[in-house]
């Protein structure tokens, strides 16, 4: 039986061997070369490229808290479990893990890695705990294995979620996302997950506007065990309000029920035709006192104005309403078409408040002819002058024949 190495703790010698805190700068020796689990966690070491292949026995190794730069090469093939968390290490390439493919468990944890180069880890074909929590990746590594069941990116800067590298999950069941830089999560995201079972996506960019609606339902479907109090730090009037908390139409306006829709077509069609029943009335008779003029509007109007008029554009209640103005209704042809809509059996009533200082001149030119008659047909008003104002004129229109 090999002696157990200075320092070092064996609990069961050539089996489990655990060389921690001891200011390492190199691997012990004296090591058993059939030590199935060995630890030299907590050291100085910088490099141990290809010291550990002889060990054909090691099935779990532990080099967390120490000073690798890189990923070590030269593992033996017959790893299961290794754990690398707490070093330096800034990138991981296709072919450090080549020779890896009876991983179950790769922890790299509090290290540097900003880049994965894609297919770095396909190979790792029984790998089922990954773990790059509290690295500097801004994007989920490309090409995992699907045998994954335990995911943890959380602690990075991942700005968006890749379809394409969620889909082969199909055996995940955990996955943590948490304290990253998502805004939101792209439709039917989780949906090709059927494993998944729990979900951390706390503390992240929320953006609480219409493409966060499918992550919305789909948390409030209530399928999975997780952390619902997603908080949004966007748009402004929403920041710091959970996610949850919200309606639909808070999230995104713009969005109607299926009842909604309906009431809002059947409304416009009905308006339509009022509107095209109004427009044709009042086109007939401005033509009858235009003698003539093109589309029975004044001359004044432009062809661009008449086109308007009848464009599905432009919502014909503005159209009626801005078009004709000062410079191009008279005051006649104006009382002839107030006379039109206070006749025919389909016309639109709008009514329009009287902004406070229009009120108060209304309100005094009613006092200063209080003692006259006021007499009102169809929303037109005739003031009869009184005794200090009798010469004060009287709009005579023109008849409507």
């Amino acid at each position: 039986m090999s002696p157990c190495p200075p320092g070092c703790c064996c609990l069961h010698p050539g089996l489990l061997v655990l060389c921690e805190s001891l200011g390492l700068r190199s691997l012990p020796r004296s090591v058993p070369l059939s030590t199935s689990a060995l630890s030299v966690a907590r050291n100085q070491l910088c490099n141990v490229d290809h010291l550990l292949r002889p060990f054909s026995s090691l099935q779990e190794l532990s080099l967390s808290h120490n000073l690798l730069a890189r990923f070590p090469r030269g593992l033996p093939p017959s790893l299961e479990s290794l754990l690398l968390q707490e070093n330096r290490i800034t990138y991981i390439t296709a072919g450090a893990l080549r020779q890896l493919g009876n991983l179950t468990r790769l922890d790299l944890e509090d290290n540097r890695i900003r880049s994965i180069q894609p297919g770095a880890l396909r190979g790792l074909s029984k790998l089922r705990v990954l773990t790059l929590k509290g690295n500097e990746l801004t994007s989920l590594p490309l090409n995992l294995p699907p045998s994954l069941t335990h995911l943890d990116l959380s602690a990075n800067c991942i700005s968006t979620l890749d379809l394409p590298s969620l889909s082969v999950l199909v055996n995940l069941q955990v996955l943590r996302i948490n304290s990253n830089c998502l805004r939101s999560v792209p439709e039917s995201a989780f949906d090709g997950l059927p494993r998944l079972r729990s979900v951390d996506l706390a503390n992240n960019l929320w953006v609480c506007e219409c493409d966060i609606l499918y992550l919305y339902r789909w948390l409030l479907s209530g399928r999975l065990k997780m952390a619902t109090d997603l908080v949004c730090t966007e748009p402004v009037h929403l920041a710091h309000r959970l996610l949850l908390n919200l309606s639909v139409v808070a999230i995104c306006p713009r969005i109607l029920t299926p009842n909604e829709r309906t009431r809002k077509r059947d409304f416009n069609s009905a308006l339509e035709r009022k509107l095209e029943t109004l427009t044709v009335k009042a086109t007939a008779q401005s033509s009858f006192e235009n003698k003539g003029n093109l589309g029975g509007l004044p001359e004044r109007i432009s062809t661009e104005t008449t086109a308007a008029l009848f464009s599905k554009d432009v919502p014909k209640t503005r159209v009626l309403i801005e078009h004709y103005t000062l410079e191009t209704l008279t005051y006649e042809e104006c009382l002839s078409l107030n006379e039109t809509q206070s006749v025919s059996p389909v016309h639109l009533k709008t009514t329009t408040p009287l902004p406070s200082e229009e009120q108060k001149c209304r309100d005094n030119v009613t006092s200063r002819y209080s003692q006259g008659n006021a007499t009102s047909a169809e929303g037109t008003w005739s003031l009869l002058p009184t005794n200090r104002d009798a010469a004060w004129p009287t709009p005579n229109p023109r008849p409507f024949t």
